[in-house]
């Protein structure tokens, strides 16, 4: 992680040759990392080898790689990738945690993709998953940047409803 955070990409491949030259397999929490570093400098050729390696060696992708992935393809407003993964997940049977759906709607609300935010609402509401207060934060942010102000106090009264204190961050975003 310490090179991949400093963009030395290279050492990052070495480090993966030195591994299989060692014989020594990486495991989940380091495919994570992987997809984590280069999803984040937008260097998705190599998350599909990273993927592909998983799937080589079969490795299943769990909840916190499909995380992993979709927030990597959401920060880069890659839509049409992140609703593929979320395909793939739920094709796995793999439901969707509260973190998934916050990662979608906090990528969605930051390209101002309001409809989408409320589609990842309404299958939360299918998958059982109950927002929280960051849930609710990232929402009213959503719908502050765009000034739908009756939507915020609609989201206010739902907190209210479900016993969701505000919380510094909360008042914050609605002072913005």
């Amino acid at each position: 992680d310490c090179y991949g955070k400093a963009k030395k990409f290279d050492e990052v491949s070495r480090l993966r040759n030195e591994m299989a030259q060692l014989n020594i397999t990486p495991n989940i929490v380091v495919f994570s990392t992987l997809i984590s570093c280069y999803g984040k400098a937008n260097r998705f050729e190599e998350v599909n080898e990273v993927l592909h390696q998983m799937k080589q060696l079969n490795i299943t992708p769990n909840v916190n790689i499909f995380n992993t992935l979709i927030d990597s393809y959401g920060k880069a407003k890659r839509f049409k990738e992140m609703n593929e993964v979320l395909q793939q997940m739920k094709q796995a049977n793999i439901k969707p945690d509260i973190t998934i759906f916050q990662i979608l709607i906090d990528s969605y609300g930051k390209a101002g993709m309001l409809n989408q935010v409320e589609e990842i609402r309404e299958q939360m509401k299918q998958f059982d998953v109950r927002p929280d207060l960051l849930t609710f934060n990232l929402v009213i942010d959503c719908y502050g940047k765009a000034k739908k102000f009756d939507e915020v106090s609609r989201l206010r009264n739902e907190m209210a409803q479900l016993n969701i204190t505000p919380n510094i961050v909360t008042y914050s975003i609605l002072m913005k």
